[in-house]
């Protein structure tokens, strides 16, 4: 078999075994063949995960890349990167951080399963109640691993087994009829059928979890950062390398963060001297004062967003050779889970189209919910960010449905990248309507910024929380907003370092075409080509501009 046929059924025979050893993400994407299962978190599922991924890593590095074209050579790098961060994931057993952990958790997974599984076909009915019967045996798999971390020392922070625990109390706490497990029920029948094995399995098996999980709690650790923990600094480099790909010293993040956080502030500054202020702290005060940047109710809210969603949507044609199919829905996050998430996030849609993108938005205490940054957000996870960039990577012919559907896996940094670059293009675009969103999209970005200095401080650096939440308050965010970041920052480390890491490997990329295309550049055709690659590991994105 010549390299390209062996590069191309590598890339689908580790697409098919990845789902079957992530069967939420094939539901996800759309794919429906594992639907009745859960992950196995469990001894024997990681040595399956390790089999799997090691033989991948062997395949791949074993393909001479001589004959390859672009797109197939970045296939391989997605390949390699997916299986080394699954590889080092095992090696560092991470997974004892995440027993206890309110994002990534198993306390959350039943709603985040629920917001995109469907059941409204006999089979996808059956499916889904096999799903939801498989749980007391995955939280008991959970439940083996926390006692292992706390054996080995490896416990996750007080303040986030704390959320995590009051996480599960929230979603035991809702009648069964409230319960996130119905969502996907198309009719009555259906939502009995599901409400009886909630009551009967998955409530008690929560309810035993949350046991744990409150047992749990007096040997979570004080301290906050990963470099405090037996292996730590190992563990951070691991995960700085999985979600940027790219070997990054903490230091130096640390320091560029700096340095972009200072830039940011004087444009900040700048701006408020234009609308007549000292400073931005004392224009966005004064606007506060006003009423003008809280909204009147969640309704409002969402209703703000979907106005964004369609401008961006019907402004994207002059800047972009190629756009999605269909633009994305608008909904506001769940009450059971909203107090923990963050201000707004994007589900992607299905293969098949039957459920389209999703950008959430959070309504939960609304006078938090500065107006005036709302727009960066959605310009971010809709359009032109993520909703552009993931949809129509999806909607790609040529890329194998790994880098379809799973390059996200390889790492985040160029997806969040996008999103980040994207903030700035909206500007580019006309999106923003007054120099008060403009604002909002310079704390956005100073929040991107302040990830790098506090993502490193608190793992790296032994920064404590308060003097990390103070940071992002310095770059703008609300006190409550800058809660919910840093506590993710603590329970997801090294994730926070892709959106600026990524953006910058972006900018370098367009200015390499800048400068070698000179009066021929298009700034839509960059676009079109950058994101035909789909989501690489950044060292892809550097080769393919010669950045």
């Amino acid at each position: 078999m010549d390299e390209i046929n062996r590069t191309d059924a590598l890339a689908d025979r580790y697409w098919d075994e990845l789902l079957e050893l992530e069967p939420t993400l094939g539901t996800s994407v759309g794919d429906e063949r594992y639907d009745d299962r859960l992950p196995d978190p469990s001894e024997t599922g990681r040595a399956k995960s390790e089999a799997v991924h090691r033989a991948a890593l062997v395949d791949a590095t074993g393909i001479d890349r001589a004959g390859l074209d672009d797109t197939r050579a970045a296939t391989l790098d997605v390949v390699e990167a997916i299986a080394r961060r699954f590889l080092a994931a095992i090696e560092h057993r991470t997974d004892r951080l995440s027993v206890a952990n309110h994002l990534w958790g198993p306390g959350q997974s039943l709603g985040e399963i629920a917001s995109f599984q469907q059941a409204d076909t006999p089979e996808r009915l059956e499916r889904y109640e096999a799903r939801l019967r498989a749980y007391p045996a995955y939280l008991e798999a959970w439940t083996e691993i926390g006692r292992e971390g706390i054996a080995a020392g490896v416990t996750s922070p007080r303040v986030v087994a704390e959320r995590s625990v009051a996480q599960v109390e929230r979603l035991l706490a809702l009648p069964v009829e409230e319960s996130p497990a119905l969502m996907p029920a198309a009719d009555d029948a259906a939502r009995d059928r599901i409400a009886a094995i909630v009551r009967d399995a998955v409530n008690p098996a929560h309810e035993v979890f949350l046991g744990v999980l409150r047992d749990y709690l007096p040997h979570a650790t004080e301290t906050l950062g990963l470099s405090s923990l037996p292996g730590g600094d190992a563990m951070y480099a691991a995960e700085v390398l999985s979600w940027t790909s790219l070997p990054l010293d903490p230091r130096a993040v640390h320091e560029l963060g700096n340095e972009r956080f200072d830039a940011i502030q004087e444009e900040r500054h700048r701006i408020a001297a234009r609308l007549g202020y000292a400073s931005s702290a004392e224009a966005l005060a004064a606007y506060t004062a006003s009423g003008a940047d809280t909204a009147e109710s969640p309704e409002a809210l969402v209703a703000l967003v979907e106005d964004q969603v369609r401008r961006s949507w019907d402004a994207a044609a002059p800047w972009f050779g190629r756009l999605p199919s269909i633009n994305c829905e608008v909904r506001a996050v769940e009450a059971f889970r909203e107090a923990d998430m963050p201000m707004a996030f994007y589900n992607p849609p299905t293969e098949d189209g039957s459920r389209p993108g999703v950008y959430y938005i959070n309504t939960y205490d609304l006078p938090s919910r500065e107006l005036h940054a709302i727009a960066g957000v959605t310009f971010h996870e809709a359009n032109p960010g993520h909703h552009f960039q993931i949809a129509l990577e999806q909607e790609a012919e040529g890329l194998p449905r790994l880098r379809r559907f799973g390059g996200i896996l390889a790492g985040s940094a160029f997806t969040e990248g996008w999103g980040l670059y994207a903030e700035r293009l909206a500007d580019e675009m006309g999106l923003y309507l007054d120099d008060w969103e403009r604002l909002g999209m310079l704390e956005n970005q100073a929040l991107r910024a302040g990830r790098l200095i506090t993502d490193t401080g608190l793992h790296a650096l032994g920064w404590d929380r308060e003097r990390a939440i103070a940071k992002l308050q310095d770059g703008g965010s609300p006190r409550t907003d800058a809660e919910i970041e840093i506590d993710r920052y603590i329970a997801m480390p090294a994730q926070a370092l892709s959106y600026m890491t990524g953006m910058i490997e972006i900018e370098k990329a367009r200015a390499a075409a800048e400068s070698s295309e000179g009066a021929a550049f298009s700034l839509p055709d960059f676009h079109d080509r950058l994101l035909a690659l789909g989501t690489v590991p950044l060292p892809s994105l550097a080769r393919s501009f010669g950045s």
